[in-house]
């Protein structure tokens, strides 16, 4: 041990072989202070041995064929996530881009503002004629 890198992975390789002879030696002690200590642990096994010889080895296979393409599953998404991560970014940026051009160039035309009904009016004094009010409604109508 010359460096202290050296010094430090040293001493973190001794402090998980620590932790995990605790954890070890926890779950031993506490099988063995029970009345029937690995009585549960063996039924288990038990039980796994006979399921796997009534599925038969096609089963078996078939489990190991999973346990094996794990870590090819995890690598290809891994390798996916910046991927996705650029499409993501790509259409938030995309998005916020034509928000801001049709806030930009859009019309400022409000409905309380129109004045629709005005153009009629126009139309008939450009003619010469003059507008007829329109009848009042009373109470009794």
């Amino acid at each position: 041990m010359n460096t202290y890198f050296d010094f430090i992975t040293h001493v973190k390789g001794i402090e998980y072989l620590v932790a995990i002879g605790s954890i070890v030696g926890f779950i031993v002690l506490w099988e063995v202070l029970k009345p029937k200590p690995f009585s549960k642990m063996v039924h288990s096994a038990k039980e796994d041995l006979t399921y796997m010889k009534a599925g038969g080895s096609r089963q078996a296979l078939r489990n190991v064929g999973k346990l094996v393409s794990a870590p090819f599953i995890g690598l290809a998404y891994v390798i996916s996530l910046p991927i996705a991560f650029m499409g993501a970014l790509l259409f938030a940026t995309v998005n916020g881009l034509m928000n801001y051009v049709g806030r930009t160039t859009s019309f400022d035309w409000r409905p309380m503002e129109a004045y629709l009904a005005g153009k009629k009016h126009k139309k008939t004094e450009a003619r010469g004629e003059e507008e007829k009010p329109a009848p009042k409604k009373t109470e009794q109508d």
